[in-house]
């Protein structure tokens, strides 16, 4: 998937790894952060308690396997209960191209188990998309 955000790399970068932030604009309409844990390092791992209309309260987890700041992210995906050893892992890899005054965010989620997640996910990330770039739209306070 490929979305242009009307801000700049540092800008997205930071709201796709500050958990403050990610509790503004994570998920698709119908989702909401209800909080937001991560350790930004390879190895680090990242935990967000969601709520979502369509699945209730869940959570998604996994850990980051390549940091590239502000250019390249790769970690992990987990969505359900964190022990259930059923739940599925995929992997996610995000690329911030700088455009100047615009990034294009390049998203890659693989290893997803069949049609239906895929659909699901790229439905929420669509979602995502969406909500980021409004979320960095609105004038930033200090």
């Amino acid at each position: 998937m490929r979305h242009i955000i009307a801000a700049p790399r540092e800008r997205v970068f930071a709201a796709w790894t500050t958990p403050e932030e990610i509790q503004h604009w994570f998920g698709p309409a119908t989702c909401r952060v209800q909080s937001a844990q991560l350790d930004l390092r390879v190895g680090g791992e990242y935990c967000f308690d969601v709520f979502s209309q369509k699945i209730g309260e869940t959570q998604i987890r996994g850990a980051y396997k390549e940091i590239v700041a502000p250019e390249h992210l790769v970690y992990t995906w987990q969505c359900g209960c964190g022990s259930d050893p059923a739940v599925e892992e995929s992997l996610v890899t995000i690329d911030f191209i700088d455009l100047g005054s615009s990034t294009e965010v390049r998203l890659r989620h693989e290893l997803l188990s069949n049609e239906d997640v895929r659909q699901d996910h790229q439905h929420g990330w669509l979602g995502t998309f969406e909500k980021l770039e409004k979320y960095l739209a609105r004038p930033q306070t200090i």
